[in-house]
């Protein structure tokens, strides 16, 4: 670059009564016209300068005779950059003295890019002054000569120790290692290529067990005319990992930690390998921090040590909140305890105490038809290891006092399971369930029922079944897939005991498909049947299927889109017929959104959802399906998700004739 010009426009001189640059000898003038602008439009034309130097905005900026770079890809590098109008995005300041340093930016810029001969003709500004707003604006127009771009003439690739020498299995070839390499002959030599090259080639041979390899790049660059690329890979030794070492693990004993990250030894030394051991012993959740690292195994072997780094987290926590649940047939507020104790009996024994208690009523607080206490306690036993070192056990005795329509009702329950992954796709579970649950303030309406109902009012009642489970996951995460599908079957068999026998199956399947990094599409198919069988053949009434709600068809309230009954000599449609909702034996529900991510916090989502619940025993009437759509939004924070989404009846029901068609929902976490 030979020269860079920066000129500016002269000062004009302004006549405005309210500028503070007015002549001194109209002063009087212009402090009572500024008065009489601020009484009328409340000191709009108020301008005052900014002592620190910068007393305008950019607010567009033009390049000419930029052809390599969009306008954004430019801007990253350079201090100017275009103000936005939306007052919470950054601001850029106009200030001249930035204009040479970004002359010299920009020319580096291309010159990383092969451009050897890029100049910066002229960077002109222009100001603007804006009456009624405290700053000016400023547009700058860019003027640049690219030159000719420098193409790649060779690129070679050297060994002086030799090619990689290890496993058959393990050995990488040459060919593989080119194809590492983002440079190519007669393409334009570019500098960040060659780095991200050398990055490349590196992780390719430690992700094949070479530890120790280095590779060192060069290049002779003829300006506008050839480069000469040369990459010196020297491998080095492949490793396997030899043992496994523990630090600073304190009252954690070691074998249990050892029975997450025993697969190590022996297998081939990747930098994904030790991210995978950190990870499994970080996820026990009773280290603050986990770090991992290599130490050289015995002199002359093929073995790198792994040594796991850990310091103990307090195992005791305690965690009050407050919060309330809002839907169009029921509102809660509640209070809730969190107790938690990461490794009861010095043997990694997870136990948590949750506690919670508050007041509902249905359907609103304005509204209170019904209304009554609500808590809940629950503890949780859990560990893994117990039995087998990859099986989780779990021991929940539970009691709930709550309502719903038409009834109240406390229940004490007891859940003991032993779950397992097999790998990392297929997640097994067994588990009893002992359930008692007896009602009070039963309404009439339901008491009086014969039909619809049958056996499947007993009050009170206790069941006693078993529930195996298995899913399945082809997903590219467990907790938070982008692409991929799972699959699940929950199975429970009633009549070990108790004053009901009947088949409850819930197969389901989840499909998630993100063709762009902002954009997810996410569907979902479950069906449920309840089978019943022998003399006590039936399903209890709060265990029968319902939908609506948060997260199942939005356009309806929670529980109501079920087989319902209504008071006698009551006619539905009426302003003081109000149905209960009693659960069917038949389920169909289906999901399907579309996500998209507008910040790095705040998404937006489109969703279609359609169920239907059935009294019939394997009656799916898909004639008489539900359909609701709307749209949601989701805030991301440390906490959690945070979900609200607005439901909207696309169709007429049998289910709705005293129903809103709209629903507003709240909740935690996505949908599915």
């Amino acid at each position: 670059m030979d020269r860079v010009t920066a000129t500016t426009p002269s000062r004009a001189t302004n006549s405005s009564a309210c500028s503070p640059e007015a002549p001194r000898r109209r002063a009087d003038r212009t402090i009572a016209a500024c008065f009489a602008g601020a009484a009328l439009v409340l000191g709009a034309c108020a301008h005052k300068e900014d002592v620190r130097g910068s007393t305008a905005d950019i607010t567009a900026i033009e390049f000419v005779g930029v052809e390599r770079f969009k306008k954004k890809e430019l801007l990253k590098y350079l201090y100017m950059g275009e103000t936005s109008r939306l007052p919470w995005r950054q601001r850029f300041e106009f200030l001249e003295a930035n204009l040479p340093i970004d002359a010299e930016r920009i020319v580096a810029v291309y010159a990383a890019y092969g451009y050897y001969e890029a100049q910066v003709v002229s960077i002109t500004p222009r100001r603007r002054h804006r009456r009624c707003r405290r700053r000016d604006a400023v547009t700058i127009r860019v003027e640049v000569r690219e030159g000719q771009p420098t193409p790649v003439r060779s690129v070679r690739l050297e060994f002086p120790a030799g090619p990689p020498s290890g496993p058959r299995d393990r050995r990488v070839t040459e060919s593989a290692l080119r194809k590492q390499i983002e440079l190519r002959e007669d393409r334009t030599f570019e500098i960040p290529a060659l780095n991200r090259s050398v990055d490349h080639l590196q992780q390719t041979l430690q992700a094949a067990g070479y530890a120790h390899a280095e590779v060192k790049e060069s290049a002779v660059v003829v300006p506008g005319s050839s480069a000469d690329v040369r990459f010196v890979v020297r491998p080095g030794r492949f490793f396997r990992v030899g043992k496994l070492r523990f630090e600073g693990l304190g009252p954690i004993p070691e074998r249990f930690v050892r029975n997450e990250v025993d697969y190590a030894p022996g297998r081939p030394y990747s930098p994904q390998l030790v991210r995978k051991v950190e990870s499994a012993v970080y996820a026990l959740d009773v280290f603050d921090t986990v770090t991992v690292h290599t130490r050289d195994g015995p002199q002359g072997t093929n073995k790198l040590d792994l040594v796991v780094e850990a310091r103990p987290s307090r195992p005791q926590s305690i965690k009050l909140g407050a919060g309330f649940g809002l839907d169009p047939v029921r509102w809660e507020q509640r209070g809730s305890l969190l107790y938690t104790h990461r490794n009861l009996g010095a043997n990694l024994t997870r136990f948590d105490l949750n506690a919670r208690a508050g007041y509902a009523e249905l359907p609103s607080m304005l509204n209170p038809r019904e209304h009554g206490p609500i808590a809940k306690l629950d503890l949780s036993f859990r560990q893994k290891g117990l039995i087998e070192k990859r099986t989780t056990a779990t021991l929940t005795p539970a009691f709930e006092l709550g309502i719903w329509e038409g009834y109240q009702f406390y229940s004490p329950t007891l859940r003991a399971g032993l779950s397992r992954f097999f790998s990392r796709f297929v997640e097994t579970e067994i588990s009893y369930n002992f359930r008692f649950v007896d009602f009070f303030n039963v309404s009439p309406t339901i008491s009086s029922q014969d039909t619809i109902l049958g056996l499947d009012f007993r009050d009170p009642y206790f069941l006693s079944y078993i529930e195996p489970s298995v899913r399945l996951y082809l997903t590219d995460s467990v907790l938070q897939p982008k692409n991929g599908a799972i699959l699940g079957l929950i199975y429970d068999l009633s009549g070990l005991g108790g004053d009901f026998t009947a088949h409850r199956v819930r197969p389901s399947l989840r499909l998630y498909w993100t063709p762009h990094r902002r954009l997810t599409f996410a569907g979902r198919i479950e069906l449920g049947w309840i089978f019943p069988f022998g003399p006590r053949g039936g399903a209890p009434l709060d265990l029968r299927f319902y939908l609506g709600g948060a997260d199942t068809v939005r356009g309806w309230g929670l529980r109501r889109l079920s087989p319902q009954v209504y008071p006698v000599g009551c006619t539905p449609g009426e302003a003081d017929c109000r149905s209960i909702p009693v659960g069917g034996n038949t389920m169909i529900l289906a999901n399907l959104e579309a996500r998209v991510q507008v910040t790095d916090m705040l998404s937006a989502v489109a969703f279609l959802d359609i169920g239907d619940v059935r009294a019939g025993i394997n009656e799916f009437r898909l004639d008489h399906l539900n359909y609701s759509a709307g749209p949601g939004v989701r805030l991301t924070t440390p906490i959690g998700t945070f979900r609200l989404d607005l439901g909207v009846r696309l169709n007429e029901s049998e289910y709705a004739p005293d129903q809103q068609r709209w629903a507003v929902h709240f909740g935690l976490g996505e949908t599915f």
